[in-house]
This record gives structure tokens, C-alpha cells and sequence, in this order.
């Protein structure tokens, strides 16, 4: 059972303390999921380095060999969740009014593609979660070191030490938070990211969640 100080900060023997102030914001007073994220890159060490002056990162990052460290307060909004997919969208449910919201916001003329991703995803922070995909301000990142590769576009899998350290991390957040295997999500899946992002990692600990 993990155990949060009234700053943030877990006091685990499975978690390294590693504070990286750039990527630390605005207050997180509200937990309702927990996002999946893949580096990019080969070792935690150059994640952490990048973090020294980056605002983007997550609360916590587990290296190449499944060590976890906490590099955000839990009390801390961290910008991990970029611009948000419409999930009614995603999930052919939208009311009549938000369908025409949304489509005209897509079609909107003399606008980038950047532009609209932005104004559809203030349409969806109006609304609460779960109706929309989690974001920055009520949900926790989760970084797995992992490199994608160029010739599919797929990352790849985590290894067995990062699995059993994504494992532990995930079912003590859960427990603390109160939260279900529904709350937790692949970046990819949820925001304009690569669509691969995240996805494996959330795959196996489905299967191990519901075994």
C-alpha cells in the first residue's frame, strides 16, 4: 500500500524519489484516471535529463531495467495528455448538438488542422470526465521507456522487468485512488499522439488484471 505525503511525494522502497520541477504545475485536486505513455526513447536517464528543463513529463517514469521513479508531485498538475480525441466521437454516441458542434469546429475554414485539434479539445474539457478522455487536470502519467519503430510505427513491447514495475505501480494507484481497469488509457487512443502510444502497455496489464 502506497502512502502520499502532503506534498505528493510517495515514500516506497519500490520508488525513487526524483523530482523534476519543470514539468510540475498548476494544482491536480482530483484524480479519475491514469494515462499510458511511451518515451521514445532507449534509457530513463535521457527522459530525466530532458525533464531538467522540459514543462512536458509525466508523475511517474519506469526505466529500461523497471525502475519507477516519481519525478512529479501527485498534487501536481503534469502536461502528459496533449489535444484531446472527442470521445463521443470515437464511440458514435454524440447528442445531435454535439455532433454539429464538433463537426463544425473540424470544418471550420481558414483554420489549421493544429487550430481545430485545439478548440475541439476546449469543447471537450467543458464537459466531465468520463464523458470526455481524461486530461491534464484529473488524471495521473504513467512514462514507459520504450523505443517505436520506424518501419511500422509500432512501440515496442515492454520487457518483464518493466511489466512487473508497471504492474505494481498501477494496482497501487488504483487502490488508492479508488479507480477501475476502465479509468486507465493508452495516450495514443485518446489524444492526437501516435496511435500506438501506450496501447501495448495497457494490453498486458489488461490480461493481467482480468486473470
Amino acid at each position: 500500500m502506497i502512502i502520499a505525503d502532503k506534498d505528493g511525494w510517495i515514500s516506497h522502497v519500490k520508488i525513487k524519489k526524483e523530482p523534476c520541477e519543470a514539468i510540475q504545475h498548476s494544482p491536480l485536486s482530483a484524480v479519475a484516471a491514469i494515462v499510458l505513455h511511451r518515451t521514445g526513447t532507449a534509457n530513463a536517464q535521457s527522459v530525466l535529463n530532458a525533464w531538467d528543463t522540459k514543462k512536458e513529463g509525466t508523475h511517474f517514469l519506469i526505466s529500461e531495467i523497471g525502475e519507477i521513479y516519481q519525478t512529479g508531485s501527485i498534487k501536481k498538475q503534469c502536461w502528459h495528455v496533449g489535444k484531446l480525441y472527442a470521445r463521443c466521437r470515437t464511440t458514435q454516441s454524440c447528442s445531435k448538438d454535439d455532433a454539429k458542434t464538433l463537426e463544425s469546429l473540424l470544418h471550420k475554414k481558414n483554420t489549421s488542422w493544429g487550430k481545430k485539434f485545439k478548440l475541439v479539445t476546449d469543447h471537450e474539457l467543458k464537459k466531465d470526465y468520463p464523458e470526455r478522455f481524461p486530461h491534464n487536470r484529473d488524471s495521473i502519467g504513467i512514462e514507459i521507456v520504450g523505443m517505436m519503430s520506424q518501419q511500422n510505427e509500432i512501440y515496442e513491447l515492454p520487457n518483464k522487468q518493466q511489466s512487473t514495475a508497471l504492474f505494481w505501480l498501477l494496482d497501487e494507484l488504483i487502490s488508492y485512488y479508488q479507480l477501475t481497469l476502465k479509468d486507465i488509457y493508452a495516450h495514443g487512443k485518446i489524444a492526437h499522439k501516435e496511435v500506438s502510444e501506450g496501447a501495448s502497455a495497457l494490453k498486458a496489464y489488461t490480461v493481467y488484471a482480468e486473470k
